[in-house]
């Protein structure tokens, strides 16, 4: 399944696109806000993480570039054995409703890990000053074909391990917020984002791939957990946001409850560490979570 590195450097095109507000309302709503201020829709911004339904088909377009596999089929099927590992993204400001924003992205680095891959690829917004509002950093794992992924038989209880010495024992938590994912989430979120692999939404497809049925996309569930962020520590504030970045670690299926635990960071200002766990249970759905944020509450433009 060897992967081209000489497309490194590929870039898309540029392409403009109006914030429109129907957009927007379908993307909270997918993502289940509950924003206590009605923030968005008083002050007319999209949140920071609708950014990725404006790159998201400059991504699929790269992560499919039949001259990084070879031919159709070998993308056909790296496609099946393509994990998202770890999404960072920065916001210099929201998105307003009725601006026009554009959008490009690049394949920054491939990496061999053994007989797997690592993909990284960056996608860049700006604004029609040509000023850059935001940028969202993509690792994607491709497997090698005859691995496993991790099943949904996770949910079944595992034997009690000893808990390693680690300085989370003296972690003082400063926010810790329960949330559901509603059945039919995967469905409501590939229009919404415009995310549609299979793997979410077509549970064949999901069983080819080494699942059970379809899973959460992992940006649903990192969206999710901004807001619960955004809500329960930043007063409802969410241009206050600048950075967000972690790992996702196991996967989440709809109906799922989740459990998202905070705590500052000792080496950086203004800064919220966190971990989500499926309720009830020691799986972590996404960990090494971070988001960095300016002390001051403002609109955020």
């Amino acid at each position: 399944m060897g992967l081209n590195t000489q497309v490194v450097g590929y870039k898309t095109e540029k392409k403009t696109v109006k914030i429109e507000s129907s957009s927007v309302d379908r993307y909270l709503d997918a993502v289940e806000s509950k924003n206590p201020l009605n923030f968005y829709n008083i002050n007319k911004f999209a949140p920071p993480m609708f950014n990725v339904a404006l790159e998201i088909s400059h991504i699929t377009e790269l992560w499919s570039l039949e001259e990084m596999h070879g031919t159709q089929e070998d993308v056909e099927r790296n496609v099946l054995m393509l994990v998202h590992g770890e999404q960072q993204m920065k916001f210099n400001r929201l998105l307003k409703i009725d601006e026009e924003i554009t959008t490009h992205a690049i394949i920054e680095n491939i990496q061999e890990k053994g007989r797997n891959y690592i993909v990284t690829l960056k996608s860049i917004h700006e604004d029609s000053n040509s000023k850059e509002t935001g940028t969202s950093t993509w690792s994607l794992f491709i497997r090698a074909e005859d691995s496993k992924l991790e099943k949904s038989s996770e949910k079944k209880e595992s034997k009690p391990k000893k808990k390693p010495i680690v300085k989370e024992e003296t972690k003082e938590i400063i926010m810790n917020s329960d949330f559901h994912v509603p059945e039919g989430i995967t469905y409501k979120y590939a229009e919404a984002s415009g995310d549609n692999n299979k793997i979410h939404i077509d549970p064949e497809h999901a069983k080819k791939a080494g699942l059970d049925g379809v899973i959460v996309h992992g940006l649903c569930t990192m969206a999710m957990t901004v807001e619960q962020i955004t809500d329960n520590h930043l007063g409802g504030f969410p241009g206050t946001i600048k950075e967000v970045g972690l790992r996702f670690s196991s996967p989440v299926w709809p109906g799922d409850n989740l459990e998202v635990k905070g705590w500052s960071s000792e080496s950086e200002e203004n800064c919220i560490l966190f971990d989500v766990n499926r309720s009830g249970s020691a799986t972590k759905v996404i960990k090494s979570g971070r988001l960095k944020f300016e002390n001051e509450q403002h609109i955020g433009f």
